[in-house]
């Protein structure tokens, strides 16, 4: 065996000493090895690409649950919390023995201990990914016991707490998996009563949107492309206002949130254009604003590269820049490259959710990734298939250096027979992309008086 396949038999026989057993195909199982693997399951799905470390922190999340059972600790809210506390760290100190005795490296022993605790959940990618696996299996697997022991009021409470935890690709996928239809309705009935009360009574021409970004490295006209879409959007009045921010360069964020809430916003409405849902959109951007202490609500919109939209729209692009050189689609590979990052897998994550998204369609002949921080590499991929035609489109959020330079560089070194669509940053219909996820946001409230 593998020393990862070790690992998950160890875990598996603990786990098999589950007393208690629930029927799977009419035969009974230990319901903790059931659970360990769907979880097993899920991720594979959900992160087909997941680290060791990541697929033993999956396996192990419940091991020997059955030995703090709720009822040690008081039946209440402190003490419900208390008993959650106490699962983590026994969970992450046995499977960290267990680790220990398959002779697993110190570094990956303390990274599994570290994902089981849910460290870092809002900034750790993969911490965020058991916890998006562990809601999924949730929502399939026992949500329709739950439903039946609780009233519909209580139950749609708890799932939507459950989407809170969840990012956006999980949600996604939350509304792709089979569910028992009871639970369907209830999340549809959890979704559609979310919206928080002060929202709804917002009408759009009294919210401020303010579009952020990191802001373009370079370029000639840096954030040029945020601006723009920033004044059609303006232009358009339907908002109170509409800016667009950045947290490094000008204009500066705090700077144009001021500007809103001095100008009379009831409400402040942040876009993040941002192409994945990592460490700047979940950490940096909320932290920046709540510093600010607004005296006005602040919402924030789950970021441009989640948009379930979005790959639409570039596949639109890269079938009009195919047939615009008179190339077939279906003789036509498309490359969609990102950033990537050598720190987290946040962004080659959500670069090839898109790609996957837009080869559904079965247009093109094949869709693949390339990246400008990690492997492989944009020029790499090019070189590889340097003769068949190909379209190379940017997942980027601006058009700085990486989409204005970086790419068509790497388009001329390789000598491939290639064209570049450009960034999707750049089309126009992202602006419809954005006034659509806002109107879903905060309704058709009447305009106050």
């Amino acid at each position: 065996m593998t020393p990862l396949q070790h690992v998950i038999s160890r875990i598996d026989q603990a786990n098999a000493e589950d007393p208690n057993l629930i029927l799977i195909d009419g035969i009974p199982r230990p319901a903790e090895l059931v659970y360990s693997e769907r979880m097993s399951a899920m991720l594979a799905r959900h992160v087909p690409d997941a680290s060791d470390a990541l697929q033993m922190a999956v396996r192990a999340q419940h091991l020997r649950r059955w030995t703090i059972p709720r009822n040690q600790f008081p039946m209440d809210r402190a003490g419900y919390h208390r008993w959650r506390g106490e699962l983590k760290q026994r969970h992450a100190e046995w499977t960290a023995a267990i680790l220990k005795e398959c002779d697993v490296s110190d570094d990956v022993t303390s990274r599994v201990a570290s994902l089981i605790r849910k460290e870092n959940l809002k900034t750790d990618p993969e911490a965020q990914a058991l916890e998006d696996v562990a809601c999924l299996v949730f929502l399939q697997h026992y949500a329709v016991d739950f439903s039946a022991q609780h009233d519909a009021s209580k139950m749609i409470g708890i799932l939507q707490k459950t989407w809170r935890k969840m990012s956006e690709g999980a949600r996604r996928a939350a509304l792709e998996i089979p569910l028992d239809p009871n639970v369907r309705s209830l999340v549809e009935a959890a979704l559609k009563s979310s919206m928080s009360p002060a929202r709804k009574g917002i009408p759009l021409c009294d919210v401020a949107l303010i579009l952020a970004a990191h802001g373009d490295r370079g370029g000639d006209q840096p954030n040029s492309t945020l601006l723009s879409h920033a004044s059609a959007l303006s232009d358009r009045t339907v908002f109170k206002s509409v800016s667009s921010g950045v947290l490094r360069g000008e204009p500066s964020l705090e700077d144009v949130v001021i500007a809103a809430v001095e100008g009379g916003a009831r409400c402040l409405a942040v876009y993040p254009m941002f192409m994945s849902d990592g460490y700047f959109t979940s950490k940096v951007l909320p932290q920046r604003i709540d510093a600010m202490g607004l005296p006005v609500d602040v919402h924030f919109f789950q970021p441009l590269g989640s948009d379930p939209r979005l790959p639409g729209l570039m596949l639109s692009l890269a079938l009009r820049t195919a047939r615009e050189r008179n190339w077939l689609p279906s003789a036509v590979r498309l490359l969609v490259v990102g950033h990537g990052s050598k720190i987290g897998p946040a962004s080659a994550q959500a670069t090839r959710s898109v790609s996957t998204a837009i080869a559904q369609s079965g247009q093109f002949q094949s869709v693949e990734c390339a990246f400008l921080e990690e492997a492989e590499f944009v020029v790499d991929a090019l070189k590889r298939l340097k003769e068949t035609p190909t379209v190379v489109l940017g997942f980027f959020a601006g058009d700085g250096l990486h989409s204005a330079e970086d790419v068509p560089e790497a388009i001329s070194e390789s000598d491939a027979m290639a064209v570049y669509a450009g960034s999707i940053s750049k089309t126009p219909e992202l602006q419809d992309l954005i006034l659509s996820a806002a109107r879903a946001e905060f309704g058709s409230a009447p305009p106050s008086a």
